[in-house]
C-alpha cells in the first residue's frame, strides 16, 4: 500500500507514518505525536485534496490520528476520504476506507441494527471493488450477527462458495500468509465473547490474537483489545482463576495509563474503569465504587454510551 503513494506530499507523509510506527513500538508517544504532526503538516501544505494525497490521508486516519482525536472526528475524516476517493476514481480505496469506518463506528458505539443494515447495503458492492477489505467486513458482520442473535444472516455467501465460514476463511488466510486476516478472525471471536460475557473464551481468543506480529500495530483494534482484555483479566482473577490474571490485568491498566497522555477524552474513562476493576479485585469496595461512577461520567461526557454500560456492569 505504501508503494502506491505518489509524489505531491505523499512520500513525505509515508516517511512520517513509518517514523511514527517506529517510535510507537518503543512507546515514545510524544515523539509519535511529533511525527504525526509532521505528516499532517505536509498534507496541509498541499492546496486542496488531490489524487496524490488521498492515500496519505487514509493512512493518517488508519494509523495515527485516532490516537489524538476522537473516534467521531476520525469517522468524519473517513467519510471525506470516501467521497474524495470516488471523485478521483479510487473506488478500491473508497471501499477500503468504508470498511474501516464501519469498524470505527462499532467501537464508537453505533447501534448494531444500523451497522447490520449498512453491511447489507455494502457487502456485495465491496466484493466487486476491494476483496481484501471484504474479508474484514464479513468478519465484522458475523460478529454483529452473533451479538444480535441474527441466525438468518449469511455474510459468507458474498464469496460465492469459495469461503464458506470462519474456519475456511482462517485456513485461506494461513495458506496465503495473510496473517492480519488471521489475527482479525481471533479478534472477532474475542470481541464477540467479551460482549457476550464469556470471559474464558474471550481470554483464549485474545491470547491467540496476541501471537501475531500485527497485534502490535498502531491500529484502533489495539486500543480496544487491550482495554477489553484488562476487564477480562480482572474478572477472571475475581472468579478465582489465579494470580496470573491479576498480573495481566495490571499490565493492561499500565498500558492504558501510558496512552492516556495522548488524549484524555479518548482514554481517561477507559483507564478509570480499569482502575475500578483493579480496586474491586483488591477488595477495595469504596474506591472501586467511586472509580466506576467516575468512569460512567467520563464515558457519558465523551459520548461512549456502550462504555457507560461496561462501568455499570
Amino acid at each position: 500500500f505504501f508503494n502506491k503513494i505518489d509524489n505531491g506530499g505523499g512520500g513525505g507523509v509515508a516517511f512520517g507514518i513509518v517514523a511514527f510506527f517506529q517510535v510507537f513500538l518503543k512507546q515514545s508517544f510524544e515523539s509519535g505525536r511529533q511525527w504525526g504532526t509532521f505528516a499532517t503538516n505536509i498534507l496541509k501544505s498541499v492546496e486542496g485534496p488531490t489524487p496524490a494525497t488521498i492515500r496519505p490521508r487514509f493512512l493518517l486516519c488508519l494509523y495515527v490520528n485516532f490516537w489524538y482525536v476522537s473516534l467521531q472526528t476520525s469517522i468524519n475524516h473517513m467519510r471525506e476520504i470516501e467521497e474524495m476517493s470516488l471523485k478521483f476514481g479510487e473506488t478500491s480505496l473508497a471501499y477500503m476506507t468504508k470498511s474501516m469506518r464501519f469498524k470505527f463506528q462499532f467501537f464508537r458505539g453505533e447501534r448494531l441494527s444500523t451497522l447490520s443494515q449498512t453491511f447489507d447495503t455494502n457487502l456485495q458492492t465491496m466484493a466487486r471493488f476491494n476483496s481484501g477489505s471484504l474479508k474484514y467486513s464479513v468478519l465484522d458482520r458475523e460478529m454483529i450477527d452473533s451479538l444480535t442473535g441474527d441466525i438468518s444472516s449469511t455474510p459468507y455467501a458474498v464469496f460465492n462458495g469459495k469461503i464458506r465460514n470462519k474456519q475456511s476463511l482462517l485456513a485461506d488466510a494461513h495458506s496465503k500468509m495473510h496473517l492480519q486476516i488471521a489475527e482479525a478472525v481471533h479478534l472477532k471471536d474475542f470481541n464477540a465473547s467479551f460482549w457476550m460475557g464469556d470471559y474464558i473464551e474471550a481470554a483464549k481468543s485474545s491470547d491467540i490474537a496476541l501471537l501475531f506480529p500485527s497485534a502490535k500495530m498502531p491500529k484502533v483494534q489495539l486500543i480496544y483489545h487491550m482495554f477489553y482484555r484488562g476487564i477480562v483479566m480482572f474478572h477472571l482473577y475475581r472468579e478465582g482463576k489465579g494470580e496470573k490474571w491479576l498480573e495481566e490485568g495490571n499490565k493492561m491498566q499500565d498500558q492504558v495509563q501510558i496512552w492516556v497522555k495522548n488524549s484524555k477524552p479518548i482514554f481517561e474513562n477507559k483507564l478509570v474503569l480499569l482502575e475500578a476493576e483493579h480496586y474491586a479485585s483488591m477488595g477495595n469496595v469504596v474506591a472501586a465504587k467511586e472509580s466506576y461512577e467516575l468512569s460512567v461520567e467520563l464515558a457519558r461526557d465523551n459520548g461512549y454510551v456502550h462504555e457507560q454500560g461496561l462501568a455499570y456492569g
